[in-house]
């Protein structure tokens, strides 16, 4: 079993010209700390779409969330269709690999709309209680400003993520730092990261 993340940029084709290059360079910095962290490879076709193979499938959501972060501290905002399956025909280039979980999510991309994450298993219905989480997550970080996705995102990724340390990092005040973490929910998304991984650990192995 691997997980598949597949994603493209929101409202792209409103992106002036001259600032092309640089949400381009900025979808590839992030997925490449995003591949190092999570021993993942990944691919950008079509201008502004993404494909993320991740070996260790309970850290798919993890990686989306992450992804999502960095990204949305850019002032960027993306889609993501996770899946996890099997893969039938491993390439070192995955945009021409196939399996199960390729196929969920790019389908999974197609017909998502509106939505920002979504969570498919080959042949396992996802429990209707991890559903309404993802959902939740959902919506927090659809809400999220830019400097709050910021700062969640240096605290999840940080060896020393304390407040004060934090503070040093963003150049800013500790009670900044904090108002900025509360306003993220960010217990809340700690936790669901936690519970995901150990749930979708439980149902892959």
């Amino acid at each position: 079993m691997i997980a598949v993340i597949s994603g493209d940029l929101i409202k792209s084709q409103k992106i002036p010209q001259q600032e092309y290059d640089a949400m381009l360079y900025q979808l590839d910095q992030s997925l490449r700390f995003i591949a190092n962290r999570f021993d993942a490879d990944y691919t950008i076709y079509r201008g502004d779409a993404m494909q993320l193979h991740l070996a260790t499938p309970d850290t798919v959501c993890c990686a989306a969330i992450l992804l999502y972060l960095q990204m949305k501290a850019a002032n960027y905002e993306l889609r993501q269709s996770l899946a996890i399956g099997k893969v039938d025909n491993p390439r070192a280039d995955i945009k021409t690999a196939t399996g199960s979980a390729y196929t969920l999510s790019g389908r999974g991309l197609d017909n998502m709309g509106h939505q920002r994450l979504i969570l498919q298993i080959d042949n396992q219905p996802l429990d209707e209680g991890f559903l309404l989480n993802i959902e939740l997550i959902e919506v927090l970080l659809e809400k999220m400003s830019q400097k709050q996705a910021n700062a969640l995102f240096y605290y999840l990724t940080a060896e020393h993520n304390n407040h004060a340390e934090l503070a040093k990092e963003l150049a800013t005040s500790r009670a900044n730092v904090t108002k900025l973490l509360n306003l993220a929910h960010y217990q809340l998304i700690e936790r669901f990261m936690q519970y995901s991984q150990t749930t979708l650990k439980g149902m892959t192995t």
